[in-house]
């Protein structure tokens, strides 16, 4: 199968979907830094409705002014980058009461929000037509990123391309990260030479101040150097459907 190349997406309409403000920051900033003027950009975030903050943050706010506060630093991101935005406004796993430890080993098929997301994901592809929809590989087994993969796994009728979730993908080594990724059906589609904007794909991280820490922005940059060794000193990959 021939692998993609950032050129083949410029001019066209690219759905980026994020389970939560700052998923497509992180694992794709640097993608989307170099696409944002030369293609038509949407980010749509899944759980609009998101309590969960760094914990300082969250002592001091109540849940719907976290959601308020993660979707203002997603529209910050959209503007800066000239993308557009909108929100399906599913509450996160934290609004449903997941801790730290059921969020990351909850089954996503039994979750009483997914067949509703399923459906709107579905129903929001159809709408917007992308020419490419770029979604999480779901690593890391985070429901709320499962979910999501659910949804965009039903969809036939659009070229996805899967993106690795950072910081989650930097906890597994390279190679069992590519055994995971090989044994769910999928193949490189692309490999992305982020250098020449990484210092931008680093400061919209930290533009998610609700989010972001030094260990986050450490695992982002580690995990950029191996998957660029031997081409580029830092880059992003994605993934599609072997079939």
């Amino acid at each position: 199968m021939t692998l993609l190349s950032l050129e083949s997406m410029i001019g066209r309409r690219i759905l980026l979907l994020s389970p939560h403000p700052d998923d497509v920051a992180y694992s794709i900033g640097g993608i989307v830094a170099q696409l944002c003027v030369q293609a038509d950009l949407l980010l749509m975030t899944v759980f609009g409705r998101s309590g969960w903050a760094c914990p300082q943050t969250l002592s001091r706010a109540s849940a719907n002014a976290v959601a308020i506060m993660r979707q203002q630093e997603d529209l910050a991101y959209c503007e800066r980058r000239r993308m557009n935005y909108t929100g399906l406004a599913c509450p996160d796993s934290f609004l449903m009461g997941y801790d730290e430890v059921k969020e990351l080993s909850a089954a996503a098929a039994d979750d009483p929000r997914t067949a509703d997301i399923v459906k709107l994901i579905g129903e929001s592809v159809a709408r917007l037509a992308p020419h490419f929809l770029l979604a999480p590989c779901g690593v890391g087994g985070h429901v709320d990123h499962r979910i999501v993969r659910i949804a965009t796994d039903a969809l036939d009728r659009v070229e996805v391309l899967y993106y690795e979730d950072v910081p989650y993908s930097a906890s597994l080594p390279l190679a069992e990260l590519d055994r995971q990724l090989t044994a769910q059906g999928l193949v490189p589609a692309l490999t992305a030479d982020i250098e020449i904007v990484l210092e931008g794909k680093c400061e919209d991280m930290w533009s998610y101040l609700s989010q972001t820490g030094a260990w986050t922005v450490a695992e982002m940059l580690r995990h950029a150097s191996r998957v660029g060794a031997g081409n580029a000193r830092y880059a992003e990959r994605l993934w599609r459907r072997a079939n």
